[in-house]
């Protein structure tokens, strides 16, 4: 791994000052949602909100938001926002350094939405597990999480997320490389 970075190929936006304003309007309509008692748009917004606070870097912020949503979402029996709020916890645990934690909540999320029959964020869950086993020196279990996650995101056609995975095995690879 590349001991510059403490995190393998993190994602950084590339405008954090929009990502600063989707906060400020969503928090303004989550004061209004909670005023309203609208739990739906709670959860949406507490998912929203989780997901580009940990975006910005404030992963203990992102934490308490996130363990929010995921409370209301197994509530209210909305598979698929527990599933991605797992995902969004698991991701702000892996960057607090507290990888075993994230590793057990990505396992979790895909579990339950093998369970649930919620497949549209498996990709993710494999992705984001591939990069945290990356920066435990788990470089089998990375490769087999990236390969997974590049069949389910060909069959999908998106191609930024087929990119960074490719990079991701790319990478995976230059690092066997390297290490003989």
């Amino acid at each position: 791994m590349d001991t510059t970075q403490p995190f393998f190929q993190r994602y950084q936006p590339p405008d954090l000052q929009e990502v600063l304003t989707r906060v400020q309007q969503d928090s303004k309509q989550l004061e209004q949602a909670r005023l309203t008692q609208d739990e739906a748009q709670q959860l949406q917004l507490l998912t929203w909100l989780g997901g580009d606070i940990l975006l910005l870097g404030k992963e203990a912020d992102a934490i308490a938001l996130i363990e929010q949503a995921l409370t209301m979402a197994r509530e209210q029996s909305e598979k698929a926002s527990e599933i991605e709020n797992l995902l969004n916890l698991a991701t702000a645990q892996q960057y607090l350094g507290k990888r075993e934690l994230a590793q057990r909540l990505f396992q979790e999320a895909f579990e339950k939405g093998r369970t649930y029959g919620v497949r549209e964020f498996e990709d993710f869950v494999l992705h984001h597990r591939g990069r945290c086993y990356v920066e435990q020196g788990k470089l089998d279990e990375a490769q087999a999480c990236f390969e997974q996650a590049l069949k389910l995101r060909e069959a999908k056609e998106d191609q930024r997320f087929l990119t960074s995975t490719r990079n991701a095995l790319a990478a995976v690879n230059e690092m066997r490389n390297t290490s003989r």
